[in-house]
């Protein structure tokens, strides 16, 4: 998977050279000498682009700005308070997979091929998926998106590939070691404050923790939901907190699986994605205080409860949360799940067909939660700064698709700046950020509406909403060319 040891062993001196050059020296930057010492911050290091946030968006921005060609001469830092060398040195386990999951699509696969990062994540651990199986609780529902061969040709691979967040990090920040052009990594550094320029070159001036000075020609802001570089830029959100949070597990199947499935409960959808060797990926939404005490229970009772979220009506899983709810013993609460499980494969119900897979256990420990909202941004650049990723768009995960806007937020940021560098414009100006804002910005907006509102329609458990919704998606899984479009859709 990883470059040979002997050739790494040449890179990396060479590197480690590259960052160690003096801060007060001269480079080139866009086809300017500029020098790295100014009468603000004498001390601070000049950056054609600084990246704030080592996340997957964050990373991916500094791989393919390393791996592009016309933009060799750049000079990129990566700013993170994490242990960046760390993750970069991960070395998975062997026995279980871990909880945060991304779901990457075809298109986004192969661009990471393209740069040379897929190569350099254990790839036995990604698990492709060309069937996912979506149900309405209350309404019965089901669509059964299955990419027939005939839509897969020998390029595209799979629909969409399952893989660990930490996974696909690492092996971007082995990209980045190996690259050809040297990205400054400051880990272990929080950004203390973020000044406008005065005078002279109005670049903005970073303060980081490890009281290094930092000043960018162009900042990009990849750090998240609660952006300091949006805030920074003065850029406006607005949404809505879904009053939610996602709680993620890894489940240990009782047979091998490659398919998706998610169930939409008037409580929140419950998803099961696949990994393999029988391994799935839990992520299931709730108010925050069911959250809690479902994080709370014993791994018995709670694979319980996830093979009953599954199987039984809302009714039934409106009666187990009661008794979760008034702290009931763990074991009653597991004997009454198992019950009602068990009533339910005496009536035939185990014999319907696309039925998740029975959950055997969950990993020890890999409970955990965050919240779900939607925020919106008034745009995606400003002067000198640009937004990629959550810090420009933040959705619920019940399409998987954050990530994905994240990675074609990148594509097109890194073709916009290619094609200013070849043209020798500075690439921190309002002209050439508004071509990447003009082209990301009402996409990213489309896909937040579209999610809030499946969100919103299968969150109600209303009788006539419910029934329009049902007869909606048993029409759509009766029409074969609807679901190829949405598949074809999917890939892309």
């Amino acid at each position: 998977m990883n470059a040979p040891k002997s050739a790494l062993a040449l890179v990396r001196p060479m590197l480690a050279a590259m960052r160690q050059r003096p801060v007060a020296r001269t480079f080139v930057a866009c086809g300017k000498m500029q020098s790295a010492s100014h009468p603000e911050a004498p001390d601070a290091q000049l950056y054609d682009v600084v990246i704030v946030g080592g996340g997957a968006a964050g990373c991916a921005l500094a791989s393919a700005l390393g791996s592009t060609r016309a933009l060799n001469r750049l000079r990129i830092a990566l700013v993170d308070p994490g242990k960046l060398d760390d993750t970069r040195e991960w070395k998975p386990p062997t026995d279980t997979y871990l909880p945060r999951t991304l779901q990457i699509t075809s298109s986004n696969k192969r661009y990471l091929e393209r740069h040379g990062v897929w190569g350099q994540c254990y790839t036995d651990r990604v698990q492709p998926c060309n069937r996912a199986v979506v149900t309405d609780a209350v309404g019965r529902g089901m669509i059964d998106l299955d990419a027939s061969p005939s839509l897969l040709s020998v390029n595209s691979g799979s629909v969409a590939y399952m893989i660990e967040t930490k996974n696909l990090v690492s092996g971007l920040l082995r990209s980045i070691h190996c690259s050809s052009t040297p990205v400054d990594l400051f880990e272990r550094a929080k950004v203390v404050q973020i000044e406008p320029g005065h005078s002279g070159i109005k670049w903005p001036l970073l303060t980081l923790s490890n009281k290094q000075s930092l000043r960018a020609r162009l900042l990009i802001g990849a750090d998240g939901g609660s952006s300091q570089v949006r805030k920074f830029a003065g850029i406006s959100t607005y949404g809505n907190d879904y009053g939610q949070h996602g709680l993620v597990a890894t489940l240990c199947l009782e047979q091998l699986n490659s398919a998706a499935f998610q169930r939409f409960l008037p409580t929140g959808p419950i998803a099961m994605l696949p990994f393999p060797g029988g391994f799935a990926n839990l992520v299931w939404s709730m108010d925050q205080g069911r959250v809690q005490q479902l994080k709370a229970l014993s791994d018995d009772t709670f694979v319980s409860l996830v093979n009953a979220a599954f199987r039984l009506s809302p009714a039934e899983m409106q009666h187990l949360f009661g008794m979760v709810h008034n702290g009931c013993p763990d074991n009653a609460i597991k004997a009454e799940a198992d019950w009602r499980l068990g009533v339910h494969v005496n009536i035939g119900g185990d014999r319907q067909p696309l039925l998740a897979p029975a959950v055997a256990a969950v990993s020890p420990k890999s409970r955990m939660s965050f919240p779900l909202r939607m925020r919106v941004v008034d745009s995606l650049v400003a002067e000198r700064v640009a937004l990629v990723g959550d810090s420009g768009h933040v959705m619920h995960p019940l399409a998987g698709q954050g990530l994905n806007m994240g990675l074609e937020d990148v594509q097109c940021l890194v073709a916009v700046l290619e094609q200013a560098v070849l043209a020798g414009q500075d690439i921190g100006t309002q002209p050439v950020l508004q071509r990447y804002n003009s082209q990301r910005y009402v996409r990213n907006l489309a896909m937040q509406g579209v999610v809030d509102k499946i969100w919103h329609v299968f969150g109600s458990d209303a009788a006539p909403i419910a029934s329009v919704r049902s007869l909606a998606m048993r029409g759509l899984d009766c029409l074969p060319a609807v679901k190829r479009l949405l598949v074809r859709q999917m890939m892309a």
